[in-house]
């Protein structure tokens, strides 16, 4: 009775670094994805330089040989453990076989023996990544031996740098991509949490200004009442209680005028000077109970959004009347210079300043420096958004003399800013 052969499973070997190469080859995301545009004519030069009638870009995973472009011969795929190319990768340099039946790595590869193939002369070049892992080999090959020069050898090696050149920017293109979706899908969730914000804010608005004007109509009721007038400490709660209120509905506008700036600026030509002065006859009364000088010189007329330009202006010459120094007249100027590039908005003011070490805080949402000073802390915020609305700058500098000096710089138009270079 004869003894039954015993076919024993065909292995392949394994590099020292396998999880680790693994890993890189999935960060180059070419596994089940399309096929490469630019691999074909790659192996085409390949073929022509080594001077055979086949050639292969060949990719090991963690089963499979996947033949990523071929020429000669129709690309597919095979078992790890049926590639020549999975032991290619062990190997210590290019391998160039003159004839696989005469070499013990390949003599019974079914590639060699038939069963697949009949491959005689077999050449491959490794595919390494920048840290040193192998993803496969750029492989020639032919049914009859044969040899490589010196130079077709070195021209194989650089088509094999070349194709991984091509692994490389198909993976930065997939980053670039993914980066690019992370962007949509944040700038979406922005656009639907500014919507809310803004819903909210209405809400805001409907829920807590309409009891607060009751609150301040019948405070200012009470304090009108003969008896209370006439009682110190009941004028005094009084007049705390208008005050506070006050200063509550002035938050709420803040807060809701902070919300509104969410939505996309509706860029115009504006008119600065005619913004500028608009604003100070907004905030007259203001500036005379400070009895302040405010001179608006000439201004530009620049591109912005003329809503959020007279905001940042109000909010700016609002704060020079609160923070103004007491020990002297209040006097703020308006004035603007021009550069190739942009305009810079000067506003400058003679009051108590901002030190040096405090100026990046007060551009944060509810930064207050002076507690004896009335305030939400949110207008240089607000003012913060839509200088970065505009793509425009703000600086805060020291007036000389003392004082503060807000320099907001808004650039021109790319047109105009190429006329003042050719200019």
């Amino acid at each position: 009775m004869s003894t039954p052969s015993v076919i024993k499973p065909r292995t392949f070997p394994v590099p020292d670094n396998e999880q680790e190469r693994l890993k890189s080859l999935a960060g180059y995301g070419i596994v089940g994805g399309p096929p490469l545009p630019d691999l074909p004519s790659v192996v085409e030069l390949a073929a022509y330089v080594c001077g055979v009638p086949n050639a292969v870009v060949n990719i090991i995973s963690a089963s499979q040989q996947l033949q990523m472009a071929a020429f000669g011969f129709t690309a597919n795929a095979c078992a790890r453990e049926d590639s020549m190319c999975a032991i290619s990768i062990v190997e210590p340099e290019t391998v160039v076989v003159r004839d696989a039946t005469q070499d013990p790595r390949f003599a019974d590869n079914p590639f060699v023996t038939g069963e697949i193939d009949e491959v005689r002369f077999y050449a491959s070049s490794q595919l390494r990544d920048r840290d040193g892992n192998v993803l496969g080999t750029l492989c020639v090959f032919d049914d009859k031996p044969h040899d490589l020069t010196p130079d077709q050898r070195e021209g194989l090696d650089k088509l094999a740098k070349m194709v991984l050149d091509v692994l490389e920017l198909h993976r930065h293109s997939q980053m670039l991509e993914q980066a690019l979706d992370k962007v949509h899908r944040t700038s979406r969730e922005l656009q639907r949490s500014n919507s809310s914000l803004q819903h909210f804010a209405g809400q805001v608005s409907h829920d807590l200004k309409n009891p607060l004007t009751g609150v301040l109509g019948f405070v200012a009721m009470l304090s009108e009442i003969p008896a209370v007038a006439a009682d110190p400490d009941g004028k005094r709660c009084v007049d705390r209680a208008l005050s506070s209120a006050t200063r509550m509905w002035r938050m709420i506008e803040d807060v809701l005028s902070h919300a509104s700036l969410g939505g996309r600026p509706s860029f115009t030509e504006v008119n600065l000077e005619a913004v500028a002065r608009n604003v100070v006859e907004d905030v007259s009364t203001a500036i005379a109970a400070s009895q302040a000088v405010v001179e608006v010189g000439p201004l530009p007329k620049v591109v912005g959004d003329a809503t959020q330009l007279r905001v940042l202006i109000q909010n700016i010459v609002s704060n020079s009347l609160k923070f103004r120094d007491r020990a002297r007249d209040c006097h703020i100027s308006l004035t603007s210079e021009e550069s190739p590039t942009g305009w810079t908005l000067n506003i400058a003011d003679n009051g108590i300043g901002i030190p040096a070490e405090d100026r990046p805080k007060v551009l944060e949402m509810f930064t207050r420096l002076r507690s004896d000073v009335e305030g939400s802390g949110i207008g240089l915020a607000t003012c913060q958004r839509i200088v970065e609305a505009h793509g425009a700058a703000l600086v805060i500098d020291e007036t000389p003399g003392g004082g503060t000096t807000m320099r907001i710089t808004i650039p021109k138009p790319a047109d105009q800013v190429a006329l003042a270079l050719v200019s």
